[in-house]
């Protein structure tokens, strides 16, 4: 993973939720996490519908081991800013399907999570963020 993307980071995140994983998370801490329909943690992709709800804090390695996801405050994120660039303050942040790294998102009926406190350019970048819960952007109404 590379490194923090700037030196300013503070995480403190808040509004912690322990739940059991779905599976081993083990490689997802710091990714967008759902929770799923058996009430489990699972990681969320975004860009295909899911409700993202927070960040994975820890790293649970087996289905049913106790995993803890950040619902408020700020956050370390795992992104990939080479999917289009992530700009400090203005870029709304989803998930995607592959590595389940958070991206930038735009355009109507967009969903996201989470917005940027920190640039990146870079794959596999964290970065800190501040989580405002589930969200989609809104269409401008000009049907």
């Amino acid at each position: 993973m590379a490194s923090v993307a700037a030196g300013g980071v503070q995480a403190k995140p808040a509004g912690l939720i322990t739940r059991e994983a779905a599976r081993d998370l083990s490689d997802y801490q710091y990714h967008a996490m759902k929770i799923d329909s058996n009430g489990r943690w699972d990681y969320a992709d975004t860009s295909g519908g899911d409700i993202a709800i927070g960040i994975l804090q820890n790293k649970p390695e087996a289905l049913g081991e106790e995993a803890e996801v950040a619902t408020r405050g700020t956050s370390l994120m795992s992104v990939d800013g080479n999917a289009g660039g992530i700009t400090l303050g203005s870029s709304f942040l989803g998930s995607e399907a592959t590595s389940y790294d958070g991206v930038a998102v735009s355009g109507d009926d967009a969903f996201y999570f989470a917005i940027a406190l920190e640039s990146s350019s870079s794959d596999g970048d964290l970065i800190e963020v501040l989580l405002v819960g589930p969200s989609y952007i809104s269409g401008s109404g000009d049907d």
